[in-house]
């Protein structure tokens, strides 16, 4: 099976869903690539992080069997299968990063600030969803992309592994 990435916001940091996304897939044997045009796709993943007024979603996927869209830039929708959200991601998508861990050890934030689309899209609550060894394997350097990882009942001890 062939699949195609498309990360739509291309900014300046990795997109993480389809980093695990490309993970998943290589994991099953399938060949990953970034999606070209000229080029067939059983499936392309479009991923967004940001709505239309930081990206705007321009390109039209007309060469896939199946195009998936997911991320916040598309609105509400359902989460990666914990199959996949669970998967080390692939670094290798973006070699530029390579020096850097990405992830997040919690979700969700009790404060419900008026800009913010954190309390809406992954509750207001904060709680632990991973241990840093699911993103991290002796990268100089970590960026954790949590909401508000202080807001955590776990925090002290998901802080002791970043020690």
């Amino acid at each position: 099976m062939r699949i195609g990435l498309l990360d739509v916001d291309s900014h300046n940091f990795p997109n993480l869903c389809l980093m695990k996304l490309s993970a998943y897939h290589k994991a099953q044997g399938h060949q990953v690539l970034w999606w070209n045009p000229l080029f067939y796709f059983d499936v392309v993943y479009k991923s967004r992080v940001f709505t239309d007024t930081y990206s705007k979603d321009t390109i039209a996927v007309t060469n896939a069997g199946t195009v998936i869209k997911g991320g916040t830039g598309y609105g509400p929708g359902p989460d990666l299968p914990d199959e996949i959200e669970h998967t080390y991601p692939d670094y290798q998508l973006y070699p530029q990063y390579s020096q850097t861990a990405y992830g997040f050890l919690s979700r969700g934030c009790p404060r419900g600030c008026g800009f913010c689309i954190v309390g809406g899209k992954e509750g207001r609550k904060s709680r632990k969803v991973a241990d840093l060894s699911e993103f991290w394997r002796g990268q100089p350097e970590i960026k954790l992309m949590d909401a508000n990882l202080l807001a955590c009942p776990d925090h002290e001890r998901l802080l002791v592994q970043l020690a």
